[in-house]
């Protein structure tokens, strides 16, 4: 992984030297008075190795955060989750209009041989309030995690602050085969900050492991989280953590972006799908 990340790094490097001698090129046509050539010669040529350096720096970065915890990790631009297994996972209020749920880049690997896959995922959803009709949108990071094994359960837990509460009880609403579990879970599930929900006649909650894991995971975050066992799937939703990050080309890379983790949560998931095989 050492060499893989210097490799990145050097390359990102080099990258951002050709970046400012393509500004410096600019600014001399500029002083120079060459307004028209200038501006098309940072349309043609700046901006568009601007947009490269930005995905190049995205990727080191992604790309080092999770060589870190997988096995075989790779970073793409291309979504490696798909809209339909977000949905089904009935996490996070959306609307049913084509677009509602986005997936953005991510990632995939291996952990213990468990196939993980992860990207940035975006979830709209309208309702109405005095009157007016308002939008709200959910971004941050999902994670799946396939167990390889069925674990018999369809549960969730969900964080109050993931959606707002309007959205919340239209979801509910909506999903009405899902049950409300009170009572069944550790006190700190019981505080009401937090929504365990399952079908009717489907297991409440999951093994204490898993949850004292679940625990460990909300207590080293402050980001608000979602949380589903689905069959033999683990699905994490962690809102506001996005990976696809937006940079600065005026701050030189150096090796520090090698040690850039733009998920930490992800070691906490893992060891939560520990706990589940």
């Amino acid at each position: 992984m050492k060499s893989e990340s210097a490799e990145l790094v050097s390359g990102l490097i080099r990258q951002y030297r050709r970046l400012r001698l393509l500004y410096l090129g600019y600014l001399a046509a500029a002083v120079l008075a060459l307004v028209a050539a200038s501006l098309v010669y940072h349309l043609v040529v700046v901006r568009r190795a601007g947009k490269a350096y930005q995905r190049a720096f995205v990727h080191a970065c992604g790309q080092c955060t999770l060589a870190r915890r997988l096995q075989d990790a790779r970073h793409t631009e291309a979504p490696t989750l798909e809209e339909g297994e977000l949905r089904r996972a009935r996490l996070v209020a959306a609307n049913d209009a084509k677009g509602s749920v986005l997936v953005r880049e991510g990632g995939s690997g291996t952990y213990h041989g468990r196939r993980v896959r992860l990207g940035d995922a975006g979830f709209t959803h309208s309702f109405s309030m005095e009157g007016k009709t308002h939008h709200e949108f959910v971004v941050g990071t999902w994670v799946t995690v396939e167990l390889g094994k069925d674990t018999g359960l369809d549960w969730r837990l969900i964080h109050e602050r993931v959606m707002m509460k309007p959205s919340r009880d239209a979801m509910l609403r909506r999903e009405s085969g899902l049950r409300r579990a009170v009572g069944f879970g550790p006190g700190w599930m019981e505080d009401g900050t937090w929504f365990a929900l399952r079908p009717e006649g489907k297991p409440d909650v999951p093994g204490d492991a898993f949850l004292a894991a679940l625990r460990r995971l909300s207590a080293a975050t402050d980001k608000p989280l979602a949380v589903c066992v689905q069959g033999d799937r683990l699905h994490v939703f962690v809102t506001n953590r996005i990976l696809g990050q937006k940079v600065s080309s005026r701050v030189p890379p150096s090796a520090a972006v090698a040690e850039v983790d733009f998920l930490p949560e992800l070691d906490g998931i893992l060891k939560a799908s520990d706990a589940l095989v």
